[in-house]
């Protein structure tokens, strides 16, 4: 009767300290996932909390900032020759005798001068200097003109003294001409526009700027010989404006294409 007593003592504490270690693995197993557990928690916010700061992420789905590209609007340079037309108030265009137009803007510098249409007397020796009211005014109609822009602003808009209706002929006055070039003789060359021809010379301090045609390139002003001249106007179809004085060129600049 003891010995069995004894038995059931042993069994019971072998049960005992068996569900002890039971009890005991399954604490660790909670422990160990409750530190995972932990540890996600406090990457994650982590990263939520970097994102917030505007950090990068390289994650799926995730779009870098795109840049803004600067756009810098009516920033052409050069000198047109052509009819002046109207587009609105402080805002005209240029058409040149092959039918390009290029806009551009006045400002309170703007040097404008008339020659009859825009302002001023067709029989004078001078261009005249007008308003903008004026200009406004003549550009609705229509008038030719050189333009001189830069950075898409008129720096000088000075009508044409060929298109003011007086007839072209040898040296019969001084003014600013443009029209196509053409080879005379030997110093001594032709601007026709619109059916008319005008003669002029040239002389050993004649100021002759190329832009492609004479010499140099459309990218810059380049002062040309008159050797260049003289080859260009054999050629022809070069268009030009021409600073006459009694006759004489004081000044030919090809015009910028």
């Amino acid at each position: 009767m003891l010995r069995t007593h004894r038995r059931k003592s042993v069994l019971a504490a072998a049960a005992l300290v068996a569900t002890t270690m039971l009890l005991t693995a399954c604490q660790g197993e909670d422990a160990v996932d409750g530190g995972k557990s932990a540890g996600a928690t406090v990457s994650d916010s982590a990263a939520k909390e970097k994102s917030d700061d505007g950090g990068s992420s390289t994650g799926a789905g995730s779009e870098a900032p795109s840049g803004e590209r600067g756009s810098k609007s009516g920033t052409v340079s050069g000198k047109w020759v052509g009819t002046v037309s109207y587009l609105a108030p402080g805002k005209y265009t240029v058409t040149d005798a092959n039918g390009a137009e290029q806009a551009f803007f006045t400002s309170e510098d703007t040097d404008i001068e008339g020659a009859g249409k825009i302002c001023g007397d067709a029989d004078g020796q001078a261009a005249t200097p007008c308003t903008e009211e004026e200009l406004e005014a003549a550009a609705k109609k229509g008038f030719g003109a050189t333009v001189d822009v830069k950075d898409g602003v008129a720096v000088s808009i000075i009508e044409d003294h060929a298109d003011s209706g007086a007839g072209m002929g040898e040296g019969e006055r001084s003014g600013l001409f443009s029209g196509t070039l053409g080879y005379m003789a030997p110093g001594k060359y032709s601007l026709s526009r619109d059916g008319n021809e005008r003669a002029f010379f040239t002389a050993t301090g004649t100021v002759i700027n190329g832009a492609g045609w004479i010499c140099g390139d459309a990218e810059t002003v380049t002062p040309c010989t008159e050797e260049d001249l003289e080859a260009a106007a054999k050629k022809g179809s070069v268009a030009v404006v021409v600073q006459v004085e009694d006759g004489v060129a004081v000044t030919i600049d090809e015009e910028h294409n």
